[in-house]
């Protein structure tokens, strides 16, 4: 069965929403609608689509406060192709909203015909997009199996207060053959456990483990052999990441920790010394 694209409506014009919303239900879409970006907003927490076309000028929360919210409180929604729809497309408007990471313009009074063409296209790109990453991430998984046959199972350490956190992790690793143990931040705390035999070390990052690595720094504990990598969780500023690099850490894995970034250090660090 063919999968129908989720299509979430942001209008406060009661008629042209009603008219986007019938254009893009007879094109074979599943239309959700909000009629200001705090509606939005609600509703993309609720259930994530597929496309956003946004009205800029509107009451509570206008377009560029809720694309701007998006990119920067939720990364899971950065492939979401992101259209803006308005009347007022001048050269600022249009390099303001590009800054804050919209996809395309679409002008009122609205072509309905260039509406489905651009939705469509937009669509596509994510498409082949998605396809370039999966065609990837088994080409990695692949690479990884082999040299793990070879070479005996990766040691890899998950650290956490919240084990929900890094489940997809481990998750994908265990299933690809990876040695895993599951350590409490609360071990670190106390100072209760090394990580002298890992290969990697993952460390969702709270301030027990902000603590610890200041602790290492401290008290001259030199990083395991292996890599020692931060989950970072969304909005992590400049200056904190910097602060982290000095305490020995190897760098970061961005939320939402997608597989194809962890596959690739698990590649990363198969490769001869």
């Amino acid at each position: 069965m063919t999968h129908k694209a989720t299509i979430l409506c942001i209008e406060d014009e009661t008629l042209l929403l009603e008219d986007l919303t019938e254009e893009l239900q007879d094109a074979g879409y599943v239309v959700l609608t909000a009629r200001n970006g705090q509606e939005g907003l609600d509703c993309i927490k609720q259930q994530v689509p597929d496309l956003i076309i946004c009205d800029m000028m509107m009451p509570v929360m206008s377009g560029p406060e809720l694309l701007a919210r998006i990119r920067s409180e939720l990364p899971r929604l950065t492939r979401v192709p992101f259209i803006f729809l308005t009347a007022l497309a001048t050269r600022d408007d249009i390099i303001q909203g590009k800054k804050l990471g919209a996809d395309d313009y679409l002008t009122k009074p609205l072509d309905f015909d260039m509406l489905l063409a651009t939705v469509e296209a937009r669509l596509n790109e994510v498409r082949r997009i998605d396809g370039a990453h999966r065609a990837q991430l088994l080409q990695i998984e692949k690479a990884i199996r082999q040299s793990r046959q070879a070479r005996g199972p990766l040691r890899i350490a998950l650290v956490s207060g919240l084990p929900k956190i890094v489940e997809p992790i481990r998750a994908a690793l265990e299933e690809l053959g990876c040695e895993i143990t599951l350590v409490p931040e609360e071990k670190l705390k106390h100072k209760s456990f090394t990580f002298d035999r890992q290969d990697i070390v993952l460390l969702a990052y709270s301030k027990i483990v902000h603590y610890f690595l200041q602790y290492m720094t401290r008290e001259g504990v030199r990083p395991p052999q292996g890599k020692m990598m931060l989950l970072a969780p969304p909005n992590m500023s400049d200056a904190v990441r910097a602060g982290l690099l000095e305490t020995g850490i190897d760098g970061f894995l961005d939320y939402p920790y997608r597989p194809v970034d962890v596959f690739k250090l698990l590649m990363e660090r198969l490769q001869p010394a």
